[in-house]
């Protein structure tokens, strides 16, 4: 499963897309808050005007009958608060009805705004009260004033419709997000999938198996073509390495033949009949560049092959401290011209499953390479170890080490540290590619420790045998496993 991080395309689509959605919504919420309370308080005032200019016209005309029933009978009729304050007085302020279920402290209020202000229609807070919405009227006939009307009226049913609108756009776009986000999440997973699917094949390609291919989605959008032009891509990549494996196979077999027909040539005449100082010296030159030649050429010739996978593992249980003390010998033999001295540091003895010539041609490799590097007079150490199941083997010097800008690619075929000495020593830059390919085609790894002027240390980490695998395999027949 990918994971979710600022960096994943599926995070910042999804992110982006909810931060775009979540501000249309706060807009598109703010916009219909606006346009509803604008629409309910231009209702209330209109129907509140209509019930003042009722009342102001008609009650004083109809004081006979019980203007309290009246009052409440035309509220009802207008769809307004049966709480509202009602006051008329006549022109000289004399009270002509008055709402009897007004608080005081509110009546009061009410009125001390009716004498004072000089507008008509307002909002007024009063404490304990809350909103009002005040209408002041005056009625008057030929130029005199006649009656004045005061109507206030509550707003507390307006504010329950804007709260529980408010309410509702509170909950409804959280919700909207979520499944926004969960519906968004499911179809970027469906869109995303092919190109998942590319990923994990890609991933597994590599250039022993450039015949897998991508399949390629029959979707008509960009993930097709990345699928369809990745897949020509790696068909040149794998035309091109097959035509460079030949190659190198060709020619390295095809070199073997002249090389050592030149070999036998040149001894033949080395020992056919007395020849001049300076022509024996060029033979012997010859002879040796030969010599070069055709371990390079054998060293190319299994790298080919070990890439085509035609280079056969013959496994078998090796103990571990007997190959160290054969080894060990072969690296006094080596050590021996520059007066090196050689140590084994035993270990806890243990068993491994490997091929044997190729495990020695690993250990050569690294021996051969630290009698090179090691000035006279200097140590070489073999060493191993059981930790955790696995054998650690080591090939310590105290040579001339290694800068550290060329540890990464120590391991790189015709990779050289020091290309002028490497070609005096004979070193072609190919033994520690084969060691690693020996060490990886075991289920092992290959490490290198190194500071200039205190030496370098090799270490390959392979799998133990176990108890229980050296029975299972005491009734298996020897095979030759072909690498994997």
């Amino acid at each position: 499963m990918m994971r979710a991080n600022s960096k994943n395309i599926r995070f910042r689509l999804i992110a982006w897309y909810l931060f775009s959605l979540g501000l249309v919504h706060l807009v598109v919420a703010t916009a219909l808050y606006q346009m509803v309370s604008a629409k309910l308080y231009h209702e209330f005032d209109l129907r509140l005007e209509t019930y003042t200019a009722c009342l102001v016209e008609l009650l004083p005309q109809h004081r006979q009958l019980d203007l309290t029933e009246v009052v409440k009978e035309m509220a009802e009729v207008a769809m307004l608060d049966s709480h509202a304050h009602i006051r008329i007085t006549d022109s000289s302020n004399k009270p002509i009805y008055k709402s009897p279920d007004t608080p005081p402290d509110v009546a009061a209020s009410l009125d001390a705004w009716a004498d004072t202000s000089l507008t008509n229609l307002t909002a007024l807070r009063i404490p304990g009260s809350g909103l009002w919405r005040v209408i002041r009227r005056e009625v008057r006939e030929e130029g005199n004033l006649t009656y004045v009307g005061l109507v206030a009226v509550p707003l507390q049913e307006v504010h329950k419709v804007l709260a529980h609108l408010v309410f509702i756009l509170i909950v409804v776009v959280p919700c909207v997000l979520i499944l926004a986000s969960v519906g968004a999440w499911i179809l970027l997973n469906r869109a995303l999938s092919p190109l998942k699917e590319v990923i994990r094949t890609a991933q597994v390609i590599q250039m022993k198996d450039c015949s897998r291919r991508l399949s390629v989605p029959k979707t008509g959008d960009e993930v097709q073509l990345l699928a369809e032009t990745f897949n020509s891509m790696i068909e040149r990549l794998h035309h091109s390495f097959v035509q460079m494996q030949r190659f190198v196979s060709d020619a390295s077999h095809e070199l073997r033949t002249p090389l050592a027909v030149l070999r036998g040539e040149v001894e033949l005449e080395l020992k056919k009949h007395p020849i001049s100082d300076r022509s024996q010296e060029t033979l012997e030159t010859c002879s040796s560049e030969i010599n070069r030649m055709s371990r390079l050429v054998e060293m190319l010739l299994f790298l080919s092959n070990a890439e085509a996978e035609k280079v056969a593992l013959n496994l078998e249980p090796i103990p571990l401290k007997q190959m160290i003390e054969e080894m060990a010998e072969t690296a006094r033999v080596l050590a021996e011209p520059k007066h090196l001295r050689v140590e084994v540091i035993d270990g806890t003895d243990a068993v491994i499953r490997a091929d044997e010539m190729r495990l020695k041609q690993l250990f050569l490799n690294l021996v051969d390479n630290a009698v090179k590097h090691t000035p006279e007079g200097g140590r070489i150490t073999l060493g191993y170890r059981l930790e955790n199941g696995e054998v650690e083997l080591t090939v310590a010097d105290t040579g001339v080490g290694i800068e550290t800008q060329h540890l990464p690619r120590i391991f790189d075929r015709f990779y050289r540290v020091d290309s002028a000495r490497s070609r005096v020593e004979g070193s072609y830059g190919l033994g520690l590619s084969i060691c690693k390919w020996i060490a990886e085609a075991h289920g092992g790894t290959i490490r290198v420790q190194s500071r200039p002027g205190e030496g370098s240390t090799f270490g390959v980490r392979l799998p133990a045998v176990t108890a229980t695998d050296e029975m299972k395999q005491e009734n298996l027949p020897q095979v030759s496993l072909p690498l994997a």
